[in-house]
């Protein structure tokens, strides 16, 4: 049987004795290997000789078996039966802080490669990977002195040991990758020295699509059917929905931002419908007070403002409270006021605010209301103002 000597490859071969005569024994020969030259048999080449040598480097010979000086022969003898595994040495590189070596071996540790190599490791040397890791072809020790960081993850500081290098492959050593969008306080490219201080936050972004309310919108009518003040919903209103997608960004799980990317209305609110009336009571009694000083009469507007808010003299408005001219009715002023055709008392006021038509003369008198509904239901109508 030929074994291809250019391979590298790793090759166990079992070769089984047995006594089948009393002068001679039965040699079998097995090689197994994933060398893509090897042979039958899913990648086992099988030959047997017969022979009467039972000396290991005799049956070697025989089965035209060269062994590297690296190479391993393990034997067993069991019941007459000799059983030899071969293995084949192959290279593992060690970078030993820059220096690079390489050792043959056919099997073990890579603390078994180390030893090999003569290479004694100090207290403060890292390894990787790990001492009792099993070698194979592919292996690669490399070793750097390591050195201890305080490294910030998630928000808590914990000390960790890792080799020197770079930033970068410090977290990468404790297994954390950092991308372009993760936040340091230091650069990744930096070396790394003991009590070095490693802030390290998990940014990531996403885009995230949720379902959201379309509130709907409140129409008014003013029905003059129904009496001031009263109101009713017509059509009630229903909420829309739709599909907004955000750009959402997370530090250390939890979220910091969200931008607005897109949305998408997936069902139309429905407007409510509310209908307020605007019917003007009939006056129960529209006459003159017992007494007064004069009589006034003129356009009348009405105005309404903000609960809390100020009159010109400091007092907070309120239904009573109304706007003149003061250089014609002095504030502080008590007055009776009727619609002059007798279809509206505004009743008991006081002279305390002012404004431009009252200043100009296009009106009278300015009278407050609770609400833009009941201006609108007085709108502008001759008065007749008793001055008490």
């Amino acid at each position: 049987m030929a074994i291809n000597k250019k391979s590298y490859l790793r090759k166990i071969i079992a070769l089984a004795l047995a006594a089948v005569i009393i002068s001679a024994t039965v040699l079998s020969v097995a090689a197994l290997t994933t060398d893509s030259n090897a042979a039958d048999n899913n990648g086992t080449d099988k030959d047997t000789l017969s022979t009467s040598e039972i000396n290991t480097d005799n049956i070697l010979d025989l089965a035209s078996i060269e062994l590297d000086e690296d190479d391993q022969v393990i034997r067993t003898d069991n019941n007459g039966i000799i059983s030899l595994t071969i293995l084949k040495a192959f290279p593992v590189t060690i970078n030993n802080k820059g220096t690079k070596t390489t050792v043959k071996i056919a099997q073990g540790t890579v603390e078994d490669a180390l030893n090999k190599a003569n290479i004694t490791l100090d207290k403060k040397d890292s390894v990787t990977p790990s001492l009792e890791t099993k070698l194979t072809e592919e292996t690669v020790i490399k070793i750097t002195e390591s050195v201890n960081l305080d490294i910030t993850l998630m928000g808590e500081t914990n000390t960790y040991e890792v080799p020197k290098g770079t930033v970068k492959e410090a977290l990468a050593g404790i297994g954390v990758e950092v991308d372009s969008n993760d936040k340091l306080n230091v650069s990744e490219n930096e070396q790394v020295y003991e009590g070095m201080e490693i802030i390290y936050v998990d940014v990531a972004v996403k885009e995230e699509t949720e379902t959201c309310v379309v509130d709907y919108k409140t129409k008014k009518e003013y029905d003059s059917t129904m009496a001031q003040g009263e109101s009713k919903i017509t059509r009630y209103g229903v909420e829309g929905e739709k599909l907004v997608t955000n750009q959402n960004i997370y530090e250390d799980g939890v979220l910091v931002s969200s931008t607005e990317i897109s949305s998408e209305v997936t069902k139309q609110p429905v407007t409510q419908i509310m209908k307020i009336g605007t019917k003007m009571p009939t006056p129960k009694h529209s006459g003159a007070p017992a007494s007064y000083k004069k009589i006034i009469t003129g356009s009348g507007t009405a105005y309404t403002a903000a609960p809390g808010s100020l009159t010109a003299t400091g007092v907070k408005v309120k239904v009573g409270c109304v706007a003149v001219n003061p250089n014609v009715i002095p504030y502080g002023s008590k007055l009776y006021i009727v619609a002059t055709d007798g279809s509206y008392v505004y009743g008991y006021a006081t002279a305390v605010d002012t404004g431009g038509a009252l200043m100009n003369g296009s009106a009278v008198v300015d009278l407050f209301m609770n609400s833009y509904a009941d201006c609108a239901a007085f709108g502008r109508r001759d008065v007749t103002i008793y001055v008490l």
